[in-house]
């Protein structure tokens, strides 16, 4: 159990790790703390589907590509979805990767923030109102 980190603190939180992981099953939408984490120059390990592929690709991130799907049941047992389950070995090698070829992880880093650069809260505020007024 950890304290409450504040939001000012997560760019030294981030700059003292060497690897972000997102394995996800699914993102409602797009996963904020990969995007800061990315916008920090850090790089990352992330499943290539649901919300993270709007912001991940081979260029900027090291990928979880092997997503069997899985049943997702409600509480009666029945099916009533199916999210994408990251392959526990294809983490455990791209850890491994990211390990022993450091070199190779600067460049994925660097594309991280040219790839969040442009977004902002006030460009996304813009583009939804954009969005509103042509319901």
């Amino acid at each position: 159990v950890c304290d409450v980190v504040e939001q000012r603190d997560l760019p030294a939180l981030y700059a003292n790790s060497d690897l972000g992981l997102f394995p996800n099953r699914c993102e409602g939408g797009t996963n904020l703390v990969l995007m800061e984490y990315m916008a920090c120059g850090r790089p990352v390990i992330a499943s290539h589907a649901t919300g993270h592929r709007d912001i991940v690709h081979a260029g900027n991130a090291l990928l979880l590509e092997s997503l069997p799907e899985q049943p997702v049941k409600d509480g009666t047992g029945r099916v009533v979805a199916h999210w994408p389950e990251p392959d526990l070995d294809e983490l455990i090698a791209r850890i491994e990767h990211a390990y022993h070829h450091r070199e190779a992880l600067a460049p994925l880093a660097e594309e991280g923030v040219r790839t969040l650069q442009p977004l902002s809260w006030e460009r996304t505020a813009r583009e939804a109102l954009r969005l509103i007024g042509e319901v």
